[in-house]
């Protein structure tokens, strides 16, 4: 891909997070970004997105989207368990991918896509969207300049009614509240403190009939007085806010795994508010997909495999420790 052209995706899976994920990329110039696929295991299924969203092209299965020659990158929106599947054929076809967390259901699945990625030369980037939000630029400066001094605490509490949602709740289809919640508060963590937590103490968790965890509480000690603290939760909506603090003040990310707000101690809140768009969205603030759409673009206009926000070693080191806190509490998938 030329950088002077606009950066074609294809869509792998017609849901709610791949629809507000093109609904995101069209509040981008055109001359950046193009959809001009989408491919679903249920054919008419992919035709109804298709006509709403007027993609030119639709496909019944995910072969013929790898096969297509304009594709330049497919965004992998399926259910957790198909994601190593799907992402394989795409990256041995020869596509960048940008795939929605969490990128494998464990390390091992993870660690070799990054390894086939590289050996067939092709970007691929889990879709740790928080990350490229301008509030994580900012906070990254706060950190950075020691705005707060030592970061001693991150507090987090992120909860939405999802119990009775199949994703979260169903063993089958990789369901468990540390993977759809509980990432965010674990890369939250990885960004502030910058090495791996010494140890990793769930506790208070709740599983149901399925042995899916529904709720936990835990605690990622990184040392020296360092910690996080967190609750995360399918039972309940809570404030979804995260609190970093230092031994000079603290920050609030409001709605810290899609931040548009944040507020430092005795100082006003800095705000950057997303653009209005064609159709309403599924999720919170997912019109900020848009960042990492940007991210990919600007990655592959360069050459680069991997991003340098959130490369491979960032999503290796959060899987393995979900995959550390699911192994404590006695949940596991059978695909792996």
């Amino acid at each position: 891909m030329q950088s002077q052209t606009n950066l074609k995706w294809g869509i792998a899976a017609a849901g709610r997070i791949t629809q507000d994920f093109v609904t995101a990329l069209n509040t981008i110039e055109k001359s950046q970004h193009v959809v001009v696929a989408i491919a679903d295991v249920d054919g008419p299924r992919a035709q109804e997105f298709a006509q709403r969203n007027q993609i030119p092209r639709h496909y019944d299965g995910f072969d013929a989207l790898a096969l297509d020659r304009e594709v330049d990158v497919v965004y992998v929106g399926t259910l957790n368990p198909f994601h190593y599947a799907v992402v394989h054929l795409l990256l041995s076809r020869g596509k960048h991918v940008l795939c929605e967390t969490p990128m494998c259901l464990g390390l091992e699945q993870a660690k070799e896509l990054c390894v086939l990625a590289e050996q067939r030369g092709v970007f691929l980037m889990e879709g740790m969207w928080s990350r490229f939000f301008p509030s994580y630029d900012r906070l990254r400066e706060l950190l950075q300049s020691d705005a707060i001094g030592e970061v001693t605490l991150v507090k987090v509490q992120h909860g939405f009614r999802l119990a009775h949602v199949e994703r979260v709740s169903n063993r089958d289809l990789g369901g468990s509240i540390i993977l759809d919640l509980g990432i965010y508060a674990l890369q939250l963590a990885q960004l502030v403190f910058g090495s791996s937590p010494v140890k990793i103490l769930p506790n208070g968790t709740l599983l149901n009939k399925d042995r899916v965890d529904v709720q936990t509480e835990f605690i990622l000690d990184y040392g020296e007085g360092r910690r996080m603290v967190a609750l995360v939760t399918g039972l309940e909506n809570l404030e979804n806010d995260a609190i970093i603090v230092g031994t000079k003040g603290e920050i609030k990310l409001s709605n810290y795994w899609c931040c548009t707000q944040m507020t430092r101690s005795n100082g006003p809140p800095e705000s950057w508010p997303l653009p209005r768009a064609k159709f309403d969205f599924h999720y919170t603030n997912t019109c900020g997909l848009r960042y990492e759409a940007e991210e990919v673009r600007r990655c592959i206009e360069k050459r680069l495999l991997e991003s340098p926000k959130f490369p491979h070693a960032a999503s290796l080191e959060i899987i393995a420790i979900s995959d550390e806190m699911r192994r404590q509490i006695g949940v596991t998938f059978d695909e792996i």
